[in-house]
């Protein structure tokens, strides 16, 4: 036998109280002489022998009555069991949103698994503490009473977090660290999804932690879900219809099935198409979507599923602009095609303007500066147009007839690290395109089959140092790059290697000039489509004009936070998906929140997922743990019996009280 407070038994000492009184309390006689005294005699010994026998009983009734209450206070437990102080119970409730179909008699798994664990700890003892564990919180390591327990419990709701094992194994390590356990008893109610729960290693696991799992299944319920949607051009197009790829998945069932999806932009239902899922893959298809109002965009893709509806949609924010604004510098010599292109027509605001009087134009209000017929460059232009590009400006760079190369090279140094070589003459085609650049991509699928790529009769070969970050969006036979875009501060620098006069080729005249020119003037600054899945370490990027960072916050209707974020290159990453707790369209500002933007979060994808983890694949992973399966027994889940053996003690001293009063009350019948 064991105890858990032991220093209760120095206690013990008090049994020398009764002992020393026992002792001392001797009873005095006088004698009495009387004639004839032998029946006396033999009266007197017969009641002294039964006094000291009653005395004796009542030492002994007090001495166990003193043991029985130091004992119980003691709280002593049998060799190797463990009490509920020292063993840990941790509860582990799942409340990710696979948790919320409904199951039977239309009552959500998770109401059911919430109520079960409630039934858990109110039969746990009145003094055992709990640590109770969900997705939102798997850093708990204090233990609570059971009070706390149960509205812990109440408070928990269904969330777009999602954890692994692996993360709750790492919590029950770490609160038995810092409780400075020995034992640890998890119990887990969960659905056990195969997708979320198993998706990390597991890392050595305590042999003295011991598991229930309660599962909780889907039962029959097939699921159809968005797997992923999302636009084949990084801009959406306001002149023309936009391909958005859909990707339609279904888990739980091996039954072919039709998904009814429908797309719906700012509420309304915009179109329909039914896509045919077989039994074991995902279904991609492609819709034509037509946009054509400025500002941002709340598109949902929505397929109709009951009874598992947590991923019935899929959501997308998307900004367009009804006019792009350009600053067309043209140094005096106009060039009557991109003055075309650069019409409202084609869904572009224009103003024009010569390099001189740069300066005096904001880049708040601007998607793109073209510089024109560049022939010279000075070291004051050059500033000018690298603050530009400090502040986050794009700007597009096209030659003239340089006149002084040195100089001209000399100035365009102090932008970024990049030469113009004398013109070559030769004629020569555009022979590669960057597909994946996304000035390109998408854009090569809506070219004319068998498109003939422009010739280049002059251009000026260029090169770059490591620092400018060459990338080629363009490149001629000759391996030159024909259009390239820079690193240079904050913003996006382009360069073109040719004039745009038809003696020095045909690009001005090509399928590719006006689509190049839309998509580097609508790509300009932040980004316009966001579609971000919850528990995702995906960053949304944002440019920063300004030299001071700022703190950006998160809101909708009825709730604010502040998501992690983090400095990087010209702006700042924010990882919004880390710390959403549920799906939906959210606006992410500075503290102004002027120029906000609109965010799309959608549920986990792996969350669809609805395959439950097998026992025997538990049981290997979680070994040398001790695994039981559904609800622990009331002793098991209290694990005290500790607790009944001080109650023992408590009888023994209650009865040991009640005899002591019996020898008293029937010594004074007899004296009496």
């Amino acid at each position: 036998m064991s105890f858990l407070f032991p220093l209760f038994l120095i206690a013990g000492l008090s049994l020398a109280i009764p002992i020393i009184i026992h002792l001392f309390n001797f009873r005095k006689y006088k004698k009495v002489v009387f004639s004839d005294t032998r029946l006396l005699q033999q009266v007197n010994m017969s009641t002294r022998k039964s006094k000291s026998l009653k005395n004796k009983l009542l030492l002994a009734t007090r001495l166990l009555f003193l043991t029985a209450l130091v004992v119980a206070f003691a709280q002593p437990y049998w060799g190797a069991d463990k009490s509920s102080r020292q063993e840990l119970v941790l509860l582990y409730l799942d409340n990710s949103l696979s948790m919320s179909g409904l199951k039977g008699n239309y009552t959500s798994i998770f109401q059911q698994a919430k109520d079960e664990a409630k039934g858990i700890i109110a039969q746990l003892p009145e003094d055992q503490q709990i640590i109770i564990l969900s997705n939102d919180n798997t850093y708990a390591s204090r233990p609570i009473n059971k009070q706390e327990a149960l509205k812990r419990i109440e408070e928990i709701a269904i969330s777009a977090k999602t954890t692994d094992l692996k993360q709750i194994i790492e919590a029950v390590n770490n609160a038995i660290s810092d409780n400075n356990a020995e034992e640890a008893k998890v119990i887990m109610l969960s659905d056990m999804q195969k997708s979320t729960l198993l998706r990390s290693d597991l890392t050595q696991i305590n042999k003295n932690i011991s598991f229930n799992i309660i599962p909780y299944t889907q039962g029959g319920n097939a699921n159809i879900y968005i797997d992923t949607a999302f636009f084949t051009n990084p801009v959406i197009d306001t002149r023309q219809q936009n391909p958005l790829v859909l990707r339609v998945g279904k888990s739980n069932s091996k039954e072919p099935v039709d998904a009814q999806v429908q797309i719906a932009v700012n509420g309304q239902i915009r179109t329909a198409k039914t896509i045919r899922i077989t039994s074991d893959s995902l279904q991609q298809d492609t819709v034509a979507l037509m946009i054509n109002t400025p500002g941002w965009h709340q598109i949902e893709i929505i397929v109709k599923d009951a009874p598992v509806q947590f991923d019935d949609t899929f959501r997308i924010a998307a900004k367009t602009n009804a006019n792009l604004s350009v600053l067309y510098c043209n140094n005096g010599k106009s060039n009557p095609y991109i003055q075309a292109a650069l019409s409202p027509v084609n869904g572009f605001s224009t103003r024009n303007t010569s390099i001189e009087q740069l300066a005096a134009f904001s880049s708040e209000d601007i998607n793109l500066i073209v510089l024109h017929n560049v022939a010279s460059l000075n070291n004051s232009t050059a500033s000018i147009i690298r603050n530009k590009l400090d502040e986050g400006q794009s700007i597009l760079i096209i030659p003239g007839a340089i006149q002084n190369m040195e100089a001209f090279n000399e100035a365009l140094s102090h932008i970024a690290p990049i030469r113009f070589a004398d013109i070559d003459t030769q004629q020569t085609a555009i022979a590669a395109l960057q597909t994946e650049h996304p000035i390109l991509k998408g854009m090569i699928a809506a070219l004319p089959a068998n498109v003939q790529l422009p010739l280049v009769r002059k251009h000026y070969p260029l090169s770059a140092g490591i620092t400018a970050n060459q990338q080629t969006v363009l490149s001629l036979k000759n391996g030159k790059p024909f259009l390239a875009q820079y690193s240079a501060g904050k913003g996006q620098l382009f360069i073109l290697a040719s004039p745009l006069d038809e003696s020095a080729g045909n690009f001005v005249l090509s399928n590719l000039f006006l689509p190049i020119l839309y998509k580097m003037c609508a790509i300009s600054g932040s980004q316009s489509i966001y579609a971000l899945n919850a528990n995702s370490r995906q960053p949304i990027f944002i440019p920063e004009k300004q030299n001071s960072r700022a703190v950006y916050k998160a809101w909708r209707a009825d709730k604010e936070l502040i998501p992690p974020q983090q400095a990087q290159g010209n702006g700042t990453n924010v990882y919004l998906g880390a710390v959403i707790s549920e799906p939906g369209f959210y606006k992410l500002g500075g503290e102004s929140r002027k120029d906000s933007i609109s965010v799309a979060v959608n549920a986990d994808v792996l969350e669809s997922r609805l395959e439950p983890a097998s026992k025997a694949a538990l049981e290997q992973l979680l070994q040398p743990a001790k695994v039981h399966w559904g609800k622990p027994k009331a002793s098991a889940a209290a694990d005290g019996k500790h607790a009944a053996l001080w109650r023992w003690f408590v009888i023994i001293a209650i009865a040991a009280l009640a005899l002591e009063t019996f020898l008293l009350i029937k010594g004074t019948k007899k004296s009496a």
